[in-house]
């Protein structure tokens, strides 16, 4: 049988393409490669400047170095928002948040400015110190972190600008915005020469492009040939206050485009950070902002163009003579003829609010004292304006807005806030720092979002003497506010430069401020010098204090604990001295024993075995042992613990080890011959 053949197939040609349809492809090849050359030469160069390490790191957090189990902020952060002067400002460097949460933490963040940072005391003096403080008390049981981001001279871009950057892994339960007073003259604000522009739009991409090292090299050259063709003048050389050097001569008038337009970047700022915090789930309350309003005139008097000045002046003057023979109908008549010249002026306001004061006329008093401040031309204190914008973002927002301003009314004479509770034009002394806190912990203790406190309402006394605010520290912000007072707007003329600015005939504390002030120690190192010259002077109480401050600012150092613990037991006070090493030993424990104080375990039990109580010391003695082997004083004083707890086998054989070690150590053969006693009487009872 024969196979038939099937017919062969022809082979099929591929169609070669089109010289059109080859030359299209390669053209978008073309296009793909010429995009991506620049974008792999950007993101190369990323790369690279980062493996070499080239800028700044301007995240928020860093490791901490001595407690590796916490963060500190960052010392840089301050930079993203001073790209012209290259300040540094302050940052609250003491304060630190531990990174592996335990289950009953609470943490809570502080965003603003200066006054929010708590200047001029800073540290245990600022608002958030104060509030932790108080809230401690309310919530024992809870591990209370309050940490104070806020810097001086930061504008509520920097606000906006944190409340982005907060990430997941540090965020808090809650943050309290307190900001207003730097939307002018603040960093990156409209009228300041911190301003990179006045488009909110451009500020803002400007820092997000920052955390970028190819940014950064690019604003570093474009500085760089700025300086070099002389069009940036090198203000920061020049021996002036920072707010001389943020706003000198930039005088914004009350109403002007400029000034709604400063108003309306704060609202959209505000309205942001609030947004960016609740969705990471941060709960957020805004306060109203404060300032002295009473006893600071304002500094500049604005006019407008068409003014006929002279004649102005001619009629305040006429008031003044008026109010000096205290005719005041006919001062407060002069006053109306000025405003009919011209309104913006904010001094006939100020000394209308002096003659309504002394009438008793409190309501027009007010009224007055309030629009004096609100037309200063120099805007270093928030208007009622920012104040409204607070209240109406808190309402269209949800978010709670705290009663500061009229706390501190309430506070007042006539409530009109001033040198009763300010120390300047707007930042409040230490009892206006305490209202402040009082303030904000009633907000929070009030709408239980920490859960219940232990008592509704505690007494002050339960708090106040645990503010940690010493004699060196006030004598370290009477320091920072005579040197911002030196020079203008408060003076004519610029501050010595702060090396060379110094006090008369100053007492010890203000020798170590002055030091302190002029970067020679720390802020730690001066309350230790403080501690130890009180120690030297037999000044215990005020050693007490040093040591105190110290454990509350820097809670992962167990040095302040020992040094009140000795301070402590050289007074007799055993069962104080007791709580401090403990207290110590909780913050031990929470940070998984990383750093560990053999000195507190040695001597709490040294306490209790003087105390008679060998039951309580056992336990830290035979861990003070454990850490220190070698240490023959623990091995001794746990020996006495076993003999006082009547277990005399152990102790013989721990008094027996000693001696072997130390033949000569006081009091061990004594203890050997006591213990051996005590044995001999026992055995007849055990001997049938």
């Amino acid at each position: 049988m024969t196979r038939k053949r099937s017919p062969k197939r022809k082979p099929v040609r591929k169609s070669s393409p089109s010289p059109k349809k080859a030359s299209a492809n390669r053209e978008r090849i073309y296009r793909v490669v010429m995009v991506l050359i620049p974008v792999l030469f950007f993101v190369g160069l990323e790369l690279f400047l980062r493996a070499i390490g080239y800028g700044v790191d301007l995240g928020i957090f860093k490791t901490f170095k001595a407690a590796p189990t916490h963060y500190i902020i960052n010392p840089e952060l301050g930079k993203r928002y001073f790209p012209n002067l290259k300040v540094q400002p302050g940052i609250a460097e003491t304060d630190a948040i531990i990174k592996i949460r335990p289950p009953n933490n609470y943490r809570i963040f502080v965003l603003g400015g200066s006054t929010a940072a708590g200047y001029p005391y800073m540290y245990n003096g600022s608002f958030s110190s104060i509030l932790k403080v108080i809230l401690r008390e309310y919530y024992p049981d809870r591990h209370i972190e309050v940490l104070n981001l806020a810097m001086p001279a930061v504008s509520s871009y920097a606000v906006r600008d944190l409340a982005r950057s907060i990430d997941d892994f540090t965020k808090p339960e809650l943050a309290l915005i307190y900001a207003g007073h730097n939307e002018f003259y603040g960093a990156l604000a409209v009228a300041s020469v911190e301003s990179i522009g006045r488009s909110r739009t451009l500020v803002n991409l400007y820092l997000s492009l920052l955390h970028y090292k190819t940014f950064q090299l690019l604003s570093d050259g474009i500085a760089a040939v700025r300086k070099w063709i002389g069009s940036v003048q090198d203000v920061e050389e020049a021996p002036a206050t920072l707010m001389e050097r943020l706003a000198r001569d930039r005088h914004v008038a009350y109403g002007s485009p400029l000034y709604h337009q400063a108003l309306e970047i704060y609202r959209q700022n505000l309205i942001d950070a609030i947004r960016f915090c609740r969705e990471k789930g941060i709960r957020v309350m805004l306060a109203t902002v404060v300032s002295n309003v009473h006893d600071q005139p304002p500094f500049v008097d604005v006019f407008s163009d068409t003014t006929r000045r002279e004649e102005w002046q001619q009629h305040f003057r006429m008031a003044q003579q008026h109010v000096q023979a205290r005719d005041y109908q006919a001062a407060l008549h002069a006053l109306v003829r000025c405003q009919e010249i011209d309104s913006l002026p904010a001094s006939q306001y100020y000394l209308q609010g002096k003659i309504y004061e002394a009438r008793g006329d409190t309501l027009a008093a007010y009224r007055a004292f309030y629009r004096a401040k609100d037309f200063d031309g120099l805007r270093f204190r928030a208007s009622e304006d920012l104040n409204r914008i607070i209240r109406e973002v808190g309402t269209a927002e949800g978010v709670p807005v705290v009663p500061v301003k009229e706390a501190f009314e309430a506070h007042s004479p006539g409530h009109l806030p001033g040198n009763n509770l300010m120390l300047e034009h707007l930042h409040p002394n230490l009892e206006g720092y305490i209202l402040m806190a009082e303030t904000f912990a009633r907000e929070i203790i009030e709408r239980r979002w920490i859960g219940e406190p232990r008592a509704p309402a505690l007494p002050d006394s339960v708090w106040r003497s645990k503010v940690a605010v010493t004699p060196v520290d006030l004598a370290a912000a009477r320091i920072r506010i005579a040197y911002l007072m030196s020079g203008w707007p408060f003076r004519d003329g610029s501050p010595p430069p702060p090396e060379a600015f110094t006090l008369p005939n100053p007492t010890e504390e203000e020798r170590l401020a002055l030091r302190f002030w002029h970067n020679q120690i720390t802020w730690e190192q001066m309350h230790v010098f403080a501690a130890q010259y009180y120690i030297n002077q037999e000044q215990w109480d005020k050693a007490e204090q040093e040591c105190r401050a110290l454990i509350l600012a820097t809670p992962t150092n167990p040095s302040p604990y020992e040094l009140l613990s000795r301070i402590l037991v050289r007074r007799q006070k055993y069962e104080q001295a007791i709580a401090a090493l403990q207290e110590w030993l909780k913050m031990e424990n929470l940070m998984g024993h990383y750093i560990v104080s053999q000195y507190a375990y040695k001597a709490i039990g040294s306490m209790y075995v003087h105390l008679k109580r060998p039951r309580e010391a056992i336990p830290y003695l035979q861990r003070a042992v454990e850490l220190s082997p070698n240490d023959v004083a623990s091995r001794f004083t746990l020996a006495q613990a076993y003999a006082l707890a009547e277990e005399y086998r152990q102790a013989l054989s721990l008094v027996q080890e000693v001696l072997r070690a130390k033949p000569n150590h006081p009091g061990a053969a004594e203890l050997a011959a006591y213990i051996r006693a005590h044995l001999q009487q026992r055995s007849p009872q055990k001997t049938p």
